[in-house]
């Protein structure tokens, strides 16, 4: 840039001291000064290349793409070519997320890098990268706006399949112990005396069924004395003589009671649940009584089960709202495509202004907002609809069996009973509503795209309103 300055200077000082020549040679002028120009703009051109390729060398290490302003690939580095596969030639002007991002992904990852980048110069997500060959790694994208006079984004990968891996291992060997725990409260015990004697009770009976020999464990089960406990018996098991001399002549005709489960009382009156282990010894001539307190491993089993109910309802429920979650909502929406195949209405919605809500009154008060709108929608929902969280502040609501008027009717409806409603602790809202439905001709990507854009439009026409898509045109997504 000095070489140009020093240039029009010392230009502008000849043709100032030779007026006349300058005169005589004004087309001469003419030209020297569209030589000017021009080694003005291919300068400046050259320090844009200059500055692109210094970034792209910045991140030789990291994997990075130069895109374009609409999101072409213009150039990858090798990091980059290694990491996905493909050949330079195979990514050039093509868009990045047609080659790099599942289908089902692209739609609400571009949606959130056009919010997230209104706000900030850079934006990071995790997401699923395709490589050429087909295979799927865990990546953590991250998109960076390039400062003037520069246009376009550096969108850099980091590849953290391994800790994903990690992570999956650790849950499937939690799943593992849980399952094997489980097992280990229904497995058949083997008659072992040394083990039973330290942890069951014990009893000997002769042929007439009274008791020979208890063992402590027996005794601190029903928490009698010694010599009461011997002179219950099998009472105190069963208390009808018929049902004790139905257990003796069983088990003296070669039938083992294995586990029998009883419900008992102890001297205080507290119920205990026993398994039953029972046999006879010809050569003794004696019968051998197992009794095993099952009390506290069925409260566990029982407490396990309400922690396996609560869990499942985790794994598909959003953890603030409790509305569905997203890999639900896609779920019911492969079931009712794939396997009904029965027409059903799709509405999105999203809160407007929600930053502002957050900004003005605070996360915990956002927080509020998304419950109270949770709990007012499940009130207007028929039974069998689903509600999901969509991401953020945008939910999605599926009305099986709903024709697509049924569906306008429904969300005209939430729409004026939300506009309507007032939340105690926190502010009134109002929602955009964009709705289609399903015909049995799209697939799952079409119908989510469909619907996205009839929001956009709701939004875009001033919101609070609904908007069917199916009144809407084509229109293309920026980034």
């Amino acid at each position: 840039m000095k070489t140009l300055f020093l240039l029009i200077t010392a230009s502008s000082l000849l043709f100032a001291g030779n007026y006349a020549s300058f005169m005589m040679g004004g087309t001469l002028f003419v030209l020297f000064l569209i030589l000017i120009f021009s080694l003005f703009i291919y300068t400046k051109r050259l320090h844009q290349e200059r500055l692109k390729y210094s970034i792209l060398y910045n991140y030789s290490d990291v994997p990075s793409l130069f895109l374009s302003p609409k999101g072409q690939i213009l150039d990858v580095n090798e990091s980059a070519l290694t990491l996905v596969g493909y050949t330079k030639k195979q990514l050039i002007k093509r868009k990045w997320y047609e080659k790099l991002l599942p289908d089902e992904n692209a739609l609400q990852v571009r949606h959130q890098i056009h919010q997230a980048l209104k706000e900030d110069a850079r934006y990071t997500f995790k997401s699923t990268l395709i490589r050429f060959n087909g295979t799927a790694l865990e990546v953590n994208y991250t998109i960076t706006l390039l400062p003037e006079p520069l246009s376009g984004y550096i969108l850099t990968l980091v590849d953290i399949t391994k800790n994903e891996a990690i992570k999956e291992e650790l849950i499937s060997v939690q799943e593992h112990l849980s399952e094997t725990q489980m097992a280990l409260e229904h497995l058949s015990e083997q008659f072992k005396v040394t083990f039973d004697i330290a942890i069951n009770g014990i009893a000997l009976l002769d042929e007439n069924g009274n008791t020979t020999y208890i063992n402590r464990a027996l005794i601190e089960i029903f928490e009698y004395n010694e010599d009461y406990t011997k002179h219950l018996g099998l009472g105190l098991l069963v208390k009808d003589e018929e049902s004790a001399q139905l257990l003796l002549e069983s088990s003296k005709n070669g039938e083992t009671i294995d586990k029998m489960h009883l419900r008992c009382n102890t001297r205080n009156g507290e119920k205990r649940d026993i398994d039953l282990t029972m046999g006879y010894l010809p050569d003794l001539k004696q019968y051998y009584m197992v009794v095993q307190d099952i009390t506290k491993a069925m409260a566990y089993t029982a407490e396990l089960k309400r922690s396996k109910q609560t869990l499942e309802q985790r794994v598909i429920k959003d953890c603030l709202t409790t509305a569905y979650n997203r890999s639900y909502m896609e779920e019911r929406l492969e079931h009712l495509m794939l396997v009904e195949k029965e027409p059903f209405g799709f509405i999105i919605l999203d809160i407007d202004h929600f930053k502002e809500v957050n900004d003005t009154y605070g996360h915990i008060v956002g927080d509020d907002v998304l419950i109270n709108l949770v709990e007012l929608l499940k009130e207007q929902l028929r039974k069998g609809d689903t509600l999901a969280r969509f991401g953020g502040e945008e939910f999605v609501v599926i009305l099986p069996y709903a024709s697509h008027e049924q569906s306008l009717k429904i969300a005209s409806k939430l729409q004026k009973i939300i506009e309507e409603s007032t939340f105690e602790g926190s502010p009134s809202i109002t929602c955009s509503f964009g709705v289609e439905s399903f015909d049995g001709t799209q697939d799952k990507r079409t119908l989510l795209l469909s619907a996205d854009k009839a929001l956009y439009k709701a939004k875009e026409n001033g919101r609070n309103r609904v908007v069917d898509a199916r009144t809407l045109s084509e229109s293309d997504y920026t980034i």
